[in-house]
């Protein structure tokens, strides 16, 4: 039998190769996850090099006037200087917002892959949307934060799809991602299925700054990212708890916006 010190150089070099593996593995899995068949555009299914041919973009990303406040498609609504008339009579609680993409087809197909089909390699491309929308649109931001997910939805996911469009658009605007920041400390079961009063009531309370962490929102700009943003109560929710935690302003950053609110569309024109 080994005595003692020949267990513990065991112990320890089988951790260091257990360990090793496990990094690899993780390596491997963050390889994969960004990875994706060259040649083929996701929307047309035409040879491309791109995620996306520039003729399925022209068609269906079309750049369009959106409300500066909630980010929605002012195209056919009634506005007023670029704000939509809901954020005219009660604006949102964050102080920007900027919107890449309508919430329809074919952007809402590859946004439910990214987000419940493990289709982890559209974040870059979905980035770079966002990026264009900030290069057409600048907004001022001293930092980034991803929306968060609870962990239970963490848990049953494997990642969080706004984290990964988070930390793409961080490299591309050459700003700081912080995704400890921000934690979701609340499960809510899917808020699509309610309607907006009962969405914010469900939301109130979900978010909490981490104490050790407020001062990388203390007194500055901070940029949330999410993929979609649908009635903004998520969003708000956001924004109160970064405006609690001191941050100088908040704006936010979304892949999609979905379309005119019941409100909007009984407004006289």
């Amino acid at each position: 039998m080994p005595d003692l010190p020949t267990l513990q150089t065991t112990h320890s070099a089988t951790h260091s190769a257990t360990h090793s593996t496990t990094g690899r593995a993780a390596s491997w899995l963050q390889r994969w996850r960004g990875w994706r068949p060259a040649g083929q555009c996701l929307v047309c299914g035409h040879w491309n090099p791109a995620a996306v041919c520039a003729r399925c973009l022209h068609r269906w990303a079309p750049e369009v006037p959106r409300c500066s406040r909630c980010g929605i498609n002012l195209q056919g609504l009634p506005h007023l200087d670029g704000v939509c008339m809901d954020c005219e009579a009660h604006g949102p609680e964050f102080d920007r917002a900027l919107a890449a993409l309508d919430y329809d087809a074919p952007w809402s197909t590859l946004m439910a892959q990214l987000k419940f089909q493990d289709a982890c390699h559209l974040a870059p491309w979905l980035a770079d949307r966002l990026a264009s929308a900030w290069h057409r649109r600048p907004q001022r931001a001293s930092v980034i934060l991803p929306l968060p997910i609870s962990a239970r939805r963490l848990q049953e996911r494997g990642y969080n799809q706004s984290a990964l469009v988070a930390q793409a658009l961080g490299r591309r605007l050459q700003l700081p991602v912080a995704p400890q920041v921000l934690h979701r400390v609340k499960h809510t079961e899917r808020l699509m299925r309610l309607n907006p009063d009962d969405r914010q009531a469900a939301i109130s309370g979900a978010f909490a700054v981490n104490p050790a962490l407020r001062r990388q929102v203390l007194g500055r700009h901070v940029a949330v990212v999410d993929d979609v943003m649908t009635t903004g109560a998520t969003l708000n929710e956001a924004a109160l708890t970064l405006r609690e935690a001191g941050a100088r302003s908040v704006c936010a950053w979304v892949v999609a916006r979905t379309g005119r609110s019941p409100r909007l569309m009984s407004a006289p024109p």
